[in-house]
């Protein structure tokens, strides 16, 4: 670990994140928010595709990975608080930093974004999203939980999501594990009301969508220029819901490099 992620001693809440340390002097700080139902362990891929010089930090919220017994979060609101509990003192340091999150993760990078920046944080080299739609359409997307929803509901759930292998679907007892933590992160996105309008984003606006996606209308991912009022660049992928993964170099190739102008491609 390095001395700039050391700075005010021990890593805060150590349990909350994972963390890639830079080879030498950090250029900057990568905070990644995970998906419904997914884990800070959603971004290992991306480890050994970012430069060395890039420290790499995977918020990990409660109930899963090493977090299995903590109960998770059914609201945005206390995910947020949590959030931005763990990182505020991570980014004392003064290394600059940049932020991605993916599906529900970008709605609440979105909101901690909005926290943060109120508390004086300086603003981070770039706000990026996948596969979230923007605040203002909210009102458009259907609940991800069906009316009366029990066990084979959820496993439907997370079959449509796409990218669980086969073989989950087989194995009860890591069913048993999965499904409550998809429930309560599914709860938190339905019950999630953004404020309207929303908040300006003052740094570099960065948003990604699949082609393919059947959870997320690229449409609603482009309305984010509508919140932007510095650079933003907009990028339709040949992809699912998941292309953190299937896309990585695609995504990785814009999120390296925090150019301050780009222009939809």
């Amino acid at each position: 670990m390095t001395a700039t992620a050391r700075a005010g001693g021990a890593l805060p809440f150590p349990d909350r994140v994972l963390l890639r340390p830079a080879a030498g002097r950090p250029r900057h700080r990568l905070v990644c928010l995970h998906h419904a139902g997914g884990g800070a362990s959603a971004y290992a891929p991306w480890l050994a595709r970012l430069p060395q010089d890039v420290e790499v930090c995977a918020v990990r919220l409660p109930g899963r990975e090493s977090r299995m017994g903590q109960p998770p979060h059914r609201s945005a609101r206390s995910a947020v608080a949590e959030v931005v509990e763990t990182l505020r003192p991570l980014l004392a340091d003064g290394l600059p930093w940049a932020l991605y999150g993916h599906s529900m993760g970008g709605l609440l990078a979105y909101e901690v974004y909005t926290e943060l920046t109120a508390l004086g944080v300086p603003q981070p080299l770039y706000l990026a999203v996948g596969a979230t739609a923007a605040p203002q359409c909210r009102e458009a997307i259907p609940p991800r939980l069906p009316e009366g929803y029990g066990r084979a509901e959820l496993v439907e759930v997370l079959r449509g999501y796409g990218g669980t292998p086969e073989e989950v679907f087989r194995n009860e007892e890591l069913l048993d594990l999965i499904l409550p933590v998809l429930e309560a992160d599914l709860t938190l996105f339905d019950a999630y009301r953004p404020t309207l309008p929303p908040q300006p984003v003052r740094c570099p606006l960065l948003a990604f969508a699949g082609a393919r996606d059947p959870l997320v209308d690229p449409a609603h991912v482009a309305a984010w220029e509508e919140v932007a009022a510095d650079a933003f660049t907009y990028r339709l992928l040949d992809a699912g819901h998941f292309f953190l993964a299937s896309h990585a170099d695609e995504v990785l190739a814009r999120l390296a490099v925090p150019a301050r102008a780009g222009a939809a491609a």
